[in-house]
């Protein structure tokens, strides 16, 4: 499966608009890992996939849940989207991501937003593909796909 994964919605459709152009579908997401999911984020959060956890998101929620969709079996490659400029969000963000990122899934970012929104892709630009727009972040992932998928 391919996931979307945002902490912002709006960033979350153009990001599932790129892919289907490239002419990649987005299944929903299975309802056990909806399940997992529910447990860890807001009530409010879109569990569908596109996967927002909403503005509202501790940065301990939204990698949490990062680390459930990287942990199941199913999990093919997630296009993360991550506006650190929100108010529960820190620089610690970098170091808790790396973390939980140590299966071998292609992950693959888009962060936006100001503040210290650019260390964070520096910091995390060593481990992950990070772009600057859904589209690009969408491009890589097809060339990753075309080449495990063959």
């Amino acid at each position: 499966m391919i996931y979307v994964y945002t902490n912002g919605g709006g960033m979350g459709v153009l990001a599932s608009d790129a892919l289907e152009r490239l002419g990649i579908e987005l299944e929903d997401t299975p309802e056990d890992m909806k399940e997992k999911l529910k447990k860890v984020l807001p009530y409010f959060a879109s569990l569908k996939n596109p996967i927002d956890t909403t503005a509202n998101a501790t940065e301990d929620q939204y990698v949490e849940g990062l680390r459930i969709l990287i942990e199941d079996n199913r999990t093919e490659a997630i296009l993360a989207i991550l506006l650190p400029q929100l108010p529960h969000y820190t620089e610690k963000i970098v170091d808790k991501i790396k973390e939980v990122c140590k299966k071998n899934i292609f992950i693959t970012f888009v962060i936006y937003g100001g503040f210290y929104a650019d260390k964070i892709r520096k910091e995390l630009e060593g481990f992950f593909p990070v772009f600057e727009s859904p589209e690009e972040a969408a491009k890589a992932l097809k060339f990753y796909l075309s080449k495990i998928r063959g």
